[in-house]
């Protein structure tokens, strides 16, 4: 089983390089990164200057990028929204997910750059959507990383592990088969 990172837009080619490693230790599969690919016009809300999130997620679905990888995680750095939301750190579907990492950045909240807190949000916000592809709803334990993040704060809070309900599900696969 393998999972493929693909950068959707124009993203540090270094951004997505940092998640590779976690990523693999965390689900103890392969992970590569694969071609660029363009954002979807139809995804921009030129009104809000934000992405819609279901669709950027269709889209990667669509890509012909993710044929032969058993999980698919798209990396942006566009603002997404969801229909009756301010804004998504990330969303997830069945087997593909995506995430942004325009709000996980000091200097989008207007402070100094600090890289080890953007790459600790990055791997939080790729690791939780990821868990959801493999079946993991969101988790009620604050500190595990299925909690669900409606402010930075809470992404900050919550940090990248599973929690002991949560961990053995990935590892076993039990959640993907519900």
């Amino acid at each position: 089983m393998s999972i493929i990172l693909i950068p959707i837009g124009k993203v540090n080619p270094a951004d997505i390089t940092m998640l590779e490693e976690p990523l693999e230790a965390v689900f103890s599969r392969a992970v590569v990164t694969g071609k660029r690919i363009a954002l979807p016009a139809a995804a921009r809300n030129a009104a809000r200057n934000q992405y819609d999130a279901e669709v950027m997620l269709e889209f990667l679905s669509l890509s012909g990028e993710t044929a032969g990888y058993d999980r698919v995680l798209g990396v942006t750095d566009v603002d997404l929204y969801l229909p009756g939301m301010n804004f998504v750190f990330g969303l997830a579907g069945r087997r593909n997910a995506v995430i942004s990492l325009h709000r996980l950045r000091q200097s989008f909240y207007g402070l100094p750059e600090d890289t080890e807190v953007f790459r600790r949000r990055a791997i939080v916000e790729a690791v939780h959507e990821l868990g959801h592809t493999f079946g993991l709803p969101h988790c009620e334990d604050p500190r595990c990383v299925m909690h669900f993040s409606n402010t930075i704060a809470e992404t900050d809070r919550k940090g990248p592990a599973f929690c002991m309900v949560c961990h053995p599900r990935v590892k076993t696969g039990e959640a993907a088969r519900r």
